[in-house]
């Protein structure tokens, strides 16, 4: 086990090498086998090709970022994700720009999961059903995945508490406003059955 880490971990490493001056879409599979010093076969033994390794890396290296998230924490968790991606930026700029769009399908998927956890943590939200919660959690994963592939595409200029602050005022006034029209409609569904 610790051999296949090793092996995992120096196949990352080549193609995160790799990733930081060539698109992924032109990185092969024996580009990162030659490149680490490893035969095909190895590669093949441990992924099924260089999209599973590469979600082998976000699952190592963004997935700990996310670790313990709540809505309390969510700001600190955002900002340390901006840093380590601009800390990384070619390869993430390279990941991003792969016309399979790799990146936006990790990164909703994660979002989404985690958004999920927090309406169900929250309980705000008790009175949506299953699938609104769902809907809900897409809407604001697509919404951050989003921002955060425009700010890496403008060449993460914009400063990361700064931009955090600005997600975290726009996610309260969107639960504000929300919970607003939920009491509102609440209180008409309320009068009317009060006249009947």
């Amino acid at each position: 086990m610790a051999n296949s880490n090793i092996t995992k971990k120096a196949l990352a490493q080549s193609l995160k090498e790799l990733g930081a001056s060539k698109i992924l879409d032109k990185i092969t599979v024996a580009d990162i086998t030659d490149h680490c010093g490893v035969n095909r076969q190895t590669f093949y033994y441990h992924f099924n090709d260089k999209y599973e390794l590469l979600n082998w890396i976000y699952s190592q290296e963004l997935l700990p970022l996310t670790k313990d998230l709540t809505f309390e924490n969510w700001g600190e968790k955002l900002v340390q994700l901006f840093k380590y991606m601009k800390q990384q930026k070619p390869f993430f700029m390279n990941t991003i720009k792969s016309s399979n769009n790799f990146f936006a399908e990790y990164s909703n998927k994660r979002f989404a999961e985690l958004f999920k956890k927090a309406i169900t943590d929250f309980n705000m939200y008790s009175h949506l059903s299953e699938k609104e919660q769902d809907i809900y959690a897409r809407f604001f994963a697509y919404g951050l995945t989003g921002i955060i592939i425009d700010w890496a595409m403008k060449g993460m200029k914009e400063k990361e508490a700064e931009l955090t602050a600005l997600l975290q005022h726009l996610v309260l006034d969107t639960e504000k406003l929300g919970h607003e029209i939920y009491m509102y409609r609440k209180n008409e569904n309320q009068k009317k059955t009060e006249t009947l």
